[in-house]
Parts: C-alpha cells; structure tokens; sequence
C-alpha cells in the first residue's frame, strides 16, 4: 500500500507538491497508454484509420487536393497537418503519408504521390521536398459528405480548428487496407483483403445480419495482398476470422523456364533485395545445392526473381529448401485488434463488418437527415416564390411602399403570411425572374423537391429502404474500382520439409581427419597443383583417415572415450591447402579431452550391413552394426560402447563379409587371434565381452583380419616387426595368446601402434616424431619375419603418432559373419529397428486390469480393515473374496491372458 503523502504545508514550500513514485508513474504511464491506444498505434474500427493517416487525408482535402486537381509538395501537406492538427515530428507524418501511397503495402492506396515514394527493394522516400502529392481517386469515398455533418468534429491541439474524429469512409478500408501497429499492451496485425469481395461480404451481412462465419468465408476466400502470393492454409483464415487470430503461410508464387526456377510474385512485406541476399547466403552455405546463381531481373514489368540450377540439381527438392530457407515463405499471423467505443477489442470479421455497418449507417442516417433539411428549406422558398408569383402585382405594391428591405420583409409576412424565409428570398428575388419561364422551372424545381423529400424521408423511416440505398451504394462502388484477386488461396499448407541430402548435388572431394579432431576438406582438382610440403596441420596432431568421400554422405567418427558423432559431410566447408580445417566444434560439441580414433564413411546407413569391431584398452570387445549408428541429431556426440572410468576405445576396425578372425595384440607384446564369430554383435549401450586376459598389460589395438591381412607393429623403442596374421594361433576367447614381441635381455620393449593390411597393395604408413616432423614410409620396404624373431629398426626415429591414414569405407549390402551364441558375459542385442518396431507395435496398448464390483471392494475393504494377522492371512482373505481361480482347461486355447496384480486390487 502506498505511504499516504502530506501536503498541508504546500505554501511554505514554494508549491511543491510530493507525490509517492508508484503513484505517480502508476498515474502517467496509465494515461500515456490510454493516449497511445485511442489516439496513435491502433485503427478505428470504423474507417480503419490512425490519427495521423485522418488527419493527413483531412488536411489534404481542406487544401482541396483531390485527384483531378494539380499535386502540391508534400512538404506543404505535412506542414499543414503539423501545423493545424498533429503536434508531432514532420518524419512520422511524412512516413504515414508515403505508406498510404505505396501499391505494395496497401490493398487499395489513399494518397498519389509524384517522385520517389520508396520501393519494394526497401529503399526509402526522397525527402519530403522533393515529391509532390495529392489525393487518390478512392479516398473521395473516404472523405465524402464532410460538410453535411456526417461525423463528429473536436476541437484540435490548441482548440483554434476543428477536425474530424471519424471519416465517413464509404468503403470498408479497415478490411481493404488492413493495419498494423504496436500500443501499450496492444498490438495490431490486419492483413489487406480483395476491395469486391469485402463489399460482397458486408452486403450480405446488411441483408442477414446472423450469417455464419462459413457462408463469409465463401465470399471472402482469405487476404488479397498487394504483392499476390499464395495463401495457404484454409483452417488458419477461418480461426482469423472467427476469433481475430489466426496464422497463414504466404509463399511466392514461381514457375520454371529450362529447369531454372523463376520467382513472380513475392509474400507481404517481404523486401525483395534482402530477399535476393538471403537467398545468395544459402547458395553460399550449401554449395551442394546445385545452384549456379541467383539475379534480380525485375524491371517495369514487373516483379521476376531468376535461380538458375545445374543440370543434376533436382528442382522440386531445391526449390522447397529455398523456401523453408528463405523469406520466400513466411507466415503470417492476424491479430485483429481495432478501437470500437474508444476501446481496444479483438474482433473477427463479421464483428468487423458489423462495426463498419453500424458506423455507415450513422454516417448515411446524418447525411439524409441533412439532405432532408436542405430540401424542406427549398421547397418552403420555392413555394413561397410561385404563391409571389401567381399575386406578383399585390407583392411588387407592397415592396414598393416599404420604406426597406426590413419593412417590406414584415409587410409580406403581415399582409400574404409568407414565412420569414419566403418573405426573405421574394424581397431578395431578381427581376429577370419575373418571366414565365422561370415560373415553370419553379414549379418544376417543386415537383422534383417533392420526389427527393419523400425518398429521404422513406430512408429515414424505413431501415430495409436504407439497407437497399446502401447496398447500391457499396456496387457502384465495386464497379467503380475492380479489383481482381491477386493472391491464390490453397486449403492446405505445402509440407516444406525435405532432408538436405536430397537437394545436394553430389561433389567430390578429398577429406584428411586428424587426431585431434580436425577435418579437412579440399577439392581433388587442387591436390595436384599445390605443394605436399606445405600442407597444412595443427602442430603435434596427425591425419588418421584420409580418402576421397562425397557430400552425400555421412562420417563417423570413434572417440577414446566411447563416444562417436555423426556428421552429415555436406556440412563441411572446403578449406584452404595451408589451413588446418575445421573442428569438430565448429559443428558438433566435442570434449577437450577426446580424439578420433578411426574414422567411417557410410552413404545409405539403410543398406549398410558392415559391422565395427570395438575394443578397449582394458579388455572389452564386440561388434556394432553400422546401421545402428543412425542418427537424427548431429550436434553432440552419441555412446557407441559402455566404459569404466579408467577405461577407453583403443581401436576400432570395420568388419566385412571377407573378415575371417579378430586379432589382439597388446602392450607388453602378447597377440592372439580368435573367429569373428567369436565376438557378440552388440548395441550401442552395452560394455562388450573379455577380449583376453591382461595380467599388468592393456591392450594396443583389436584388429578385423582377412585370410589375406598382414600384422605390423612399432615399439616405442622404434621397432617394427611385420609378421603374417595366420602365424597368430586361433584360441577361444578369452586368451593371453602368445609373445609375439621376444623379450629382451636387457630392459624392456612395448608396443605402441599396431595395425593391419593388405600386403598385395601399397601401404605408407604416415608419422611425426617428438620434434613434430611428419614423415612417411612405404611398409613393403619391411619383410614378413618370424614370431620368435626380434624387432627390426623402424626408418623414423622417436615415433609420437603413427598411422595407415585410411577412411574405412562402409559397402552396401555387404553382411558380415553372423555370432555365435552368447556367452554368459554377453549382452544380448536388440537392433534399433527391431525397438522402433516393438515401441510402434504397443503404442495405444495397456494392460489388462481386474474389474471388481462395487459390493466386492466394500467388502474388501472392511476384511482388509478388520485384519490383524501377518501377510498370509492378508493374501488368503484377498483370495477368497475373489474365490478360488479354476484350473484351465487342458485343450481350450486362451487368447486374452493377464495377470492379477496385487497393487491395482489395493488401488481399487
């Protein structure tokens, strides 16, 4: 509650008067409000306009610049509004005044403006000097019968004029122009609508006021904008115009020419040079769209936006890109909100309408009253002239003997009772009237005052003889401005979604994938022209995977920690031949301490088969399908194996259909081999199976051999030994195996990088020492040696990193070697496509439940109530409510099984 403030002491203060701050602002804002909502942001109901735009048009027609008269600097107009009604800024009332001229924001423009009045390119006006104005032809209807006391007037800002607190407004221009505008608490958002149609539908509301919203919507198909477009989405204009809000998709309007997409029409308040930009920054971003370019033809035919594609881009999926991409869809949201009463209401279109027919019929009820007045003044005068003329010589006497014009007005009164107005005009009568002809244009004159003066009356009398002069009214003003519909109104809303893969033209490239997770992407054409030296990495990182690979498809990349992520590859810039590429980050959330450890390309993850073979430094195994790899989401990473904390992912292989064996190989120089077979296919959150048994050793790699693989391995002392993978002995997991690195005499030697390949194919195995120097060396160079050999010496010296640099290429179709069964560590998999399935099969279902009758579960209740013995006694008090299940029968096939559950008994 507010302090209560003490002012008794005013005087002494000099007349200060203290006020507590949340009164005072509570107390001013509400005013600024109530200013801004009845008298700036927000349309009248009545003739749909702000303020500023009555009296802007006001001010024009009180400088008579109707649109047969010459144009005047608008300069002059906008001084003349500030001057005379609307004390604010010259920039907001010439804004206004350019708006109402611009053909592509008003359905039907009030004001003609000579010069630059701006563009849909969103350039601005030429300033206010420089154009010239005058009325549109259309605002006539809008400032018609001013001087017949149609509307109210109130004084202005300084009570020295008079204006206009409503325009009579002959046409519904709220509907036909629409508005928009932001309050206090208030905003408005009204679309343009198509001039006949909206005429169409307040003449059938005259006719029958109760008509539904469905019979309107019949006659008002939707918004007409200015700039046409396609209006999609029926349900949308129909919540509009029921309740005031309701939200429509606007799409431009296209056609094709040689496989290239034109654009003619664009949506509503769309600017079309930040239109083009857009739609070139999307070109920039996906440059696997296939477009070629993008060029604003438009000239003074018309509007035309050309999007040539290459000859592979597929246009359909292109073009819904673009639009879900760009502006060239938007939506757009109805918010009806219109002052009716001097108060802010939402209203739907026939409360519109109503509001506009009431206020009509006011303005034409002021108007014929005013007709009505004028003419019974007439007709008394003109009586009075043909009773002067038929006693014209009496008449002429008695003026004569006046002594002025006074004196003969009241001698006329007193002598012939003539009325003062008729006394007034005989006296004031000239004397070329006094011919016969003028005797019969008065009673001429009479006959037709006699016509005019029933019809008024019958107007006012009758409201159907009313609703009928209004009615033809509105058609001849529908003839008088044709407006064919511009904008195509669709039922349905166009499904704009489309997978970005099907838009992609493919392209080629060559991808390197470092350690460290970095990913680089350069045109093949520009390998052969650049420098190998010159290459560039992040210092101390290294390429892992290299290939050529597609934007259309998919890399997978296995992390240490378990983890994998899944990139889309035509989300990959193409970088520069000296630059490192682009992280992960740049794309999906990568932990600091991770780094790639094998890398895979997959094209349809459908038809991929193939499997990875997963292992980790502490002894965990197993198979995962690629398929399974799937994801919808390519910003974070995904588990691909379930790990201990001091746990991590030493290698992972790409299994095939020519993978016979699984070879492990450790750090203290122990390898053995067992059948794929062996190893359990698994899903992405198990842990895996014993791959062998470590006694203080961990492993260095689990490798995926055909019958045609050699093993290699480097020692951190730099050795090598290259050795056939058929002299590892087959066991049955989980094994040691056997030393395949003697031990030495002196000291001891471990295993640090292991790999496998093809000894029929050339292989370079690619390194950076300590010093971070890269180099590379082809393995044939080394022959196959025996187990029980030594080592030989590696060419580069204190290896850091080495690796094959080979992306695993996922196949088609191609099924590796099934499992055995599981052993007892083994978890048993579940595809996800088998989980998707079960989860689509049961949704709806639920579990069948025991009814019980209402005596039944009173009588439970107070069993259950009066027990005092231990749970047996409680079950066997449950079982003989329900009585004793009987034995099924042998032979009977029972299809509808459940089971009781204790719980939902007690629930009940």
């Amino acid at each position: 509650m507010a302090k209560k403030i003490d002012n008794s002491n005013i005087e002494s203060e000099k007349g200060i008067i203290s006020y507590a701050l949340e009164d005072l602002m509570g107390e001013r804002f509400g005013r600024y409000a109530k200013y801004i909502i009845q008298e700036r942001a927000l349309p009248d109901a009545r003739d749909g306009l702000k303020p500023v735009q009555r009296r802007i048009l006001y001010a024009m027609n009180e400088l008579n610049l109707t649109y047969d008269k010459p144009y005047k600097k608008s300069a002059r107009v906008v001084g003349e509004v500030i001057g005379k009604y609307h004390p604010h800024g010259d920039t907001s009332i010439y804004d206004a005044m350019v708006r109402m001229s611009q053909w592509w924001k008003l359905g039907m423009p009030l004001i003609d403006m000579q010069g630059n009045n701006g563009s849909i390119d969103g350039d601005s006006a030429a300033a206010m000097r420089y154009t010239e104005t005058r009325l549109a032809k259309i605002s006539d209807l809008m400032l018609d019968d001013l001087n017949k006391n149609t509307v109210k007037f109130a004084p202005n800002f300084d009570d020295s004029e008079k204006e206009p607190t409503v325009l009579p407004s002959y046409f519904p221009n709220i509907l036909v122009n629409g508005s928009t505008g932001i309050a206090a608490g208030y905003a408005t958002n009204m679309p343009p609508h198509n001039l006949g149609e909206i005429i169409d539908a307040t003449i059938k509301l005259i006719r029958t006021p109760n008509t539904r919203i469905d019979t309107i919507l019949e006659i008002v198909k939707g918004p007409d904008f200015p700039t046409g477009g396609t209006v999609q989405g029926r349900n949308g204009i129909k919540d509009a115009f029921t309740t005031g809000k309701g939200k429509v998709i606007v799409n431009s309007k296209w056609h094709e020419e040689d496989n290239n997409i034109i654009i003619d029409e664009i949506p509503y308040e769309v600017v079309k040079q930040d239109l083009v930009k857009k739609i070139g920054d999307v070109i920039d971003a996906n440059p696997g769209l296939g477009i070629l370019e993008v060029r604003d033809e438009t000239d003074r035919n018309g509007l035309r936006i050309a999007i040539d594609l290459s000859d592979k881009a597929n246009l359909d999926t292109v073009r819904k890109f673009l639009f879900k991409s760009t502006p060239l869809s938007i939506s757009y949201n109805y918010n009806n909100v219109a002052i009716v009463d001097l108060q802010p209401k939402q209203l739907g279109i026939i409360e519109l309408i109503h509001a506009y027919i009431a206020h009509y019929k006011e303005v034409f009820t002021f108007r014929t009253q005013f007709d009505l007045n004028k003419a019974e003044k007439r007709l008394e005068i003109i009586l009075g002239l043909i009773k002067a003329m038929s006693i014209l010589e009496q008449v002429i006497s008695v003026i004569r003997s006046s002594t002025n014009r006074s004196d003969a007005i009241e001698n006329l009164i007193s002598k012939f009772v003539f009325s003062q107005p008729q006394a007034a005009a005989i006296v004031d009568m000239r004397l070329y009237r006094l011919t016969s002809t003028d005797v019969v244009k008065l009673k001429n004159e009479k006959e037709e005052l006699d016509i005019n003066i029933a019809n008024l009356r019958s107007i006012l009398n009758s409201e159907e003889v009313m609703d009928n002069e209004i009615i033809n009214r509105l058609r001849e003003v529908k003839k008088q401005f044709p407006t064919p519909r511009r904008s195509i109104v669709e039922d349905s809303i166009e499904n704009l979604d489309v997978e970005q893969k099907e838009v992609l033209v493919e392209h080629e490239y060559n991808l390197w994938i470092s350690k460290d997770g970095y990913l680089k992407a350069i045109e093949s054409k520009l390998i052969s022209k650049n420098d190998p030296a010159v290459f560039g990495r992040k210092p101390n990182d290294m390429w892992i995977a290299a290939g050529e690979v597609s934007n259309l498809q998919h890399l997978i990349l296995v992390t240490n920690k378990g983890t994998y992520y899944s990139i889309p590859l035509y989300k990959l810039p193409m970088s520069k031949w000296r630059d490192m590429g682009v992280h992960v980050n740049t794309i999906a959330t990568m932990d600091p301490n991770e780094h790639i450890v094998s890398a895979f390309v997959v094209k349809d993850f459908v038809e991929a088969l193939q499997q990875i073979l997963i292992t980790s430094k502490n002894g965990n195994i197993k198979r995962i399908p690629v398929k399974d790899l799937e994801t919808k989401i390519f910003t974070r990473a995904f588990r691909i194996m379930k790990l201990d904390a001091a746990d991590e992912i030493v290698s992972a292989s790409l299994i095939t259909s020519k993978t016979r064996t699984c070879g492990i190989i450790t750090r203290n120089g122990y390898g053995v081999r067992y059948h794929i077979e062996d190893i359990p296919v698994q899903g992405t959150n198990s842990k895996g199976v014993k791959a062998a048994n470590l006694k203080e050793d961990y492993i260095v790699a689990g490798l995926g051999l055909t019958s045609e693989d050699t093993i290699m391995y480097l020692t951190e002392k730099d050795g090598v030994k290259k050795f056939r993978n058929e002299d590892l002995p087959i066991y049955i997991r989980p094994k040691r195996g056997i030393r395949v690195l003697p031990e030495r005499k002196r000291g001891t030697e471990y295993i640090t990088f292991a790999f496998n390949f093809n000894a029929n194919n050339e292989n370079i195995i690619k390194a950076i020492d300590t010093q971070d120097m890269y180099q590379e060396i082809n393995v044939n160079k080394y022959r196959h040696i025996e187990l029980t050999s030594v080592t030989g010496d590696f060419d580069i010296k204190d290896v850091a990193f080495a690796s094959l640099s080979e992306i695993n290429m996922v196949k088609p179709n191609d099924m590796p070697p099934g499992a055995l069964n599981a052993d007892d560590d083994a978890e048993g998999y579940v595809s996800k496509e088998e989980i998707r399935a079960r989860q689509e099969a049961n949704k709806g279902k639920v579990s069948a439940k025991v009814v019980v009758s209402k005596n039944v579960k009173e009588e439970s209740e107070k069993r259950i109530q009066s027990l005092t013995g231990g749970l047996s006694d409680l079950l066997g008090d449950i079982s003989s409510v329900l009585g004793t299940p009987s034995k099924p029968k042998p032979k009977k096939e029972v299809k509808d099984e459940f089971q009781l559950d204790l719980s939902d008994l007690l629930e009940e």
